[in-house]
């Protein structure tokens, strides 16, 4: 893969951050047209589908259950939660920082058909799944026609 490819996928990464960020406003605001300032982190996301579900599964290590929310509104799946930091007391000065802490959201447009009422979440070692079953598509039956005299 070259720097050119590299380049379109950071640019489809930032204006897919945006979107997802506009969704959020949109659907969390009382005002879409005040967009919210708060600093909220994402935590890795992966969104695939076999061919019964739609699987969300994300990435957010140290975060207690009691403090994830889920809701499927429409089309919208959004998944809120808080990560408090550890403080290991003391003074201490970081050499390096990467871990994310505070409050963070997903937001992910599901567009297919899905059973509302058989939507599980689990969370074990760090990851938070969510199954979203798909309404199967009722199979066509070839119907016969009738001769009649």
């Amino acid at each position: 893969m070259g720097t050119a490819d590299n380049e379109l996928f950071r640019h489809i990464w930032k204006i897919q951050s945006e979107m997802e960020r506009l969704v959020r406003d949109f659907f969390t605001s009382k005002n879409p047209l005040l967009m919210t300032t708060e600093s909220l982190w994402r935590p890795p996301t992966d969104v695939y589908e076999t061919d019964t579900d739609i699987v969300v599964k994300m990435e957010i290590a140290g975060v207690k259950q009691e403090d994830i929310s889920i809701r499927l509104t429409g089309d919208v799946l959004t998944v809120r939660g808080r990560r408090e930091g550890v403080s290991p007391g003391g003074r201490r000065t970081f050499r390096q920082m990467e871990i994310n802490n505070g409050a963070f959201e997903r937001v992910i447009l599901i567009t297919e058909v899905v059973d509302r009422n058989r939507i599980k979440a689990s969370y074990k070692d760090g990851f938070l799944e969510i199954v979203i079953p798909k309404v199967q598509a009722v199979q066509s039956k070839p119907i016969e026609i009738e001769v009649r005299e």
